[in-house]
């Protein structure tokens, strides 16, 4: 009897690992350290001060709130430039507190959203 839970464990297992897998393979890996010093900033802030509700870094598992769409998701949307960004940044929205990103922050923000929007860019030339 024991022996057959262990096999229905393992063969679960299996199936879970085997459907996992090509998803995981498809995400792109996290930006460990961006090269960019201010990129580095922006992604210390929005660890600090977005990771509530985005999922802030690519490959982290989960979004804290599933209305609020990833750092990537955002950085991989067509005509998601800087120029967008900036304007969204300086703007309040109804489904965010209140919050406007302005100097230091904002430009070190458009930097990290610089190296997620170039991985996004490495990633669909490599599929």
């Amino acid at each position: 009897m024991a022996f057959l839970r262990s096999r229905r464990l393992v063969v679960c297992l299996a199936a879970l690992a085997a459907a996992v897998t090509p998803a995981l393979s498809q995400t792109p890996a996290p930006p460990t350290a961006p090269a960019d010093p201010a990129a580095m900033r922006g992604l210390a802030y929005a660890r600090q001060s977005c990771a509530g509700c985005h999922s802030v870094e690519p490959g982290v598992p989960g979004m804290p709130d599933a209305a609020a769409p990833s750092f990537t998701a955002v950085a991989a949307t067509p005509g998601m430039t800087s120029m967008a960004l900036n304007v969204w940044f300086n703007t309040s929205h109804p489904n965010m507190p209140n919050l406007i990103i302005s100097g230091p922050v904002k430009d070190d923000l458009l930097a990290y959203f610089d190296v997620l929007r170039d991985a996004a860019k490495a990633a669909r030339t490599q599929h």
